[in-house]
């Protein structure tokens, strides 16, 4: 296969047990989830921000789970009916999500997630999947490759493509070892090495990441 075309893996990844996904799939069964999209919040603070589906039949005692439960720093509803609801959610530790840029892998949306497990399409080369994958093993990630292939897809979308001084920065924060968890680098001190202010680097990073993480087919 040659390394330079587009691969898609299908792989599916058991979330942590200290997450509040674990938690609910454990007390409630008959759940039907999607991940909407997953991307950085609080760089600082290394908090990621969801928008997430669900569909169960006991949906207000569902929601009151996800709530108190301690890895959700910040919840609402955006949807609510009888037995679906949409909701914005806040947790910390987002380590799955900085795997994904770090590796440089197109993550296509949404996320379907059944019985704790989220089932992820991956778009890359195959070079930059099997760095992923290599990642999860070394963090000891439980996951499953279901399926490797060539891609029906192209990497060469003009909506994922970076401008030069993007594309620098994601390097800079790539190498100083900012998506690292534990983090190599505060934003702070990779803002004064770019020569940036906190803020005008974050909404650079949030722009860059929903460029090479975030793709919707």
């Amino acid at each position: 296969m040659d390394s330079s075309k587009a691969s898609l893996a299908r792989i599916k990844i058991k979330f942590p047990e200290k997450l509040w996904i674990s938690h609910i799939f454990k007390k409630f069964s008959g759940i039907r989830m999607e991940i909407e999209y997953f991307l950085p919040y609080d760089f600082e603070n290394s908090i990621g921000n969801s928008i997430i589906e669900i569909f169960h039949y006991s949906i207000d005692s569902l929601i009151d789970e996800i709530k108190i439960h301690e890895s959700v720093i910040d919840f609402s509803i955006l949807e609510k009916e009888e037995n679906r609801v949409k909701f914005n959610i806040k947790t910390k530790d987002p380590f799955l999500l900085y795997a994904v840029i770090k590796c440089g892998v197109l993550v296509n949306f949404p996320v379907r997630v059944r019985d704790g497990y989220a089932f992820w399409r991956l778009i890359s080369t195959r070079e930059r999947i099997d760095e992923l994958l290599t990642l999860f093993e070394q963090k000891s990630v439980n996951f499953t490759l279901l399926k490797i292939g060539n891609s029906p897809y192209t990497l060469d979308d003009d909506k994922n493509k970076l401008t030069f001084n993007e594309s620098n920065v994601l390097d800079k924060a790539i190498s100083s070892g900012f998506f690292n968890i534990p983090r190599n680098i505060s934003l702070e001190e990779l803002a004064n090495e770019l020569g940036k202010s906190k803020s005008a680097l974050s909404v650079m990073l949030r722009k860059i990441i929903k460029k090479k993480v975030l793709i919707e087919i």
